[in-house]
């Protein structure tokens, strides 16, 4: 007979046993791994069938404004020119514009910053195409290997335009890799960000995310912001 068999026969016997109450107690006790991992697999499972059944649209464009109290979020004015200006459509795929992100790379790489966290595992994830904030807190958040090197071919296009506007970081002493300093972001001080949002006071830079597969897309974030057309 199945050793299996026998244990989980004496198992039952010895469940059906028990109070009520302890009953709950002990399956938890000895049996909360395979049941955390249950409810895991049904709870992804129903996620991927609401997904598939609801259609829920990728990005064209996801964009962070760090460090800022101005409405820029999704639905906002400027979210509302910009999706105008480009004319995406967005039944097909979303525009996602947050502004609810504070942290400063500069202090303390920002360990401990709850959103610097959370917005690490969504570059990583590839869901956050760009990134603003002041033009010193970013050429510090290039250290973090989290911006795109625009020196990279995908960039060409935006180089070719802004590389007048490019913001470097210098590597430390630690990074055998690089030595010469590294463009991660392009200073947008002069933008409409600052002087018709006002979503900064002063300067601004933008940054890509490192795993962003929409680059066109940022390059047209760009030139809408820079009046470029």
């Amino acid at each position: 007979m199945n050793p299996n068999k026998i244990v989980w026969s004496e198992e039952k016997e010895k469940i059906k046993s028990l109070p009520f109450k302890e009953k709950i107690r002990y399956i938890w006790m000895y049996f909360w791994i395979p049941i955390v991992a249950i409810v895991f697999v049904l709870g992804f499972g129903t996620f991927l069938i609401i997904r598939i059944a609801t259609n829920i649209p990728d990005n064209w464009l996801s964009v962070t404004f760090a460090n800022t109290t101005a409405q820029a979020g999704t639905g906002s004015q400027l979210w509302e020119d910009f999706t105008e200006h480009t004319g995406y459509d967005l039944t097909q795929k979303k525009v996602e514009f947050n502004a609810e992100s504070y942290f400063d790379y500069t202090k303390n790489q920002a360990k401990g910053n709850a959103y610097y966290n959370s917005f690490v595992a969504l570059v990583d994830a590839g869901e956050i195409d760009a990134i603003t904030m002041e033009p010193a807190s970013l050429a510090a958040l290039g250290q973090s290997g989290r911006l795109l090197d625009l020196n990279d071919e995908k960039c060409a296009s935006i180089k070719a335009k802004y590389a007048d506007r490019f913001i470097y970081y210098e590597p430390t002493e630690d990074d055998e890799e690089h030595t010469d300093p590294i463009p991660v972001g392009i200073d947008i001080s002069d933008s409409a960000l600052v002087s018709k949002y006002h979503v900064y006071s002063e300067g601004c830079a933008l940054g890509i995310g490192a795993s962003s597969e929409h680059i066109k897309e940022v390059e047209d974030f760009l030139s809408f912001v820079l009046g470029e057309g």
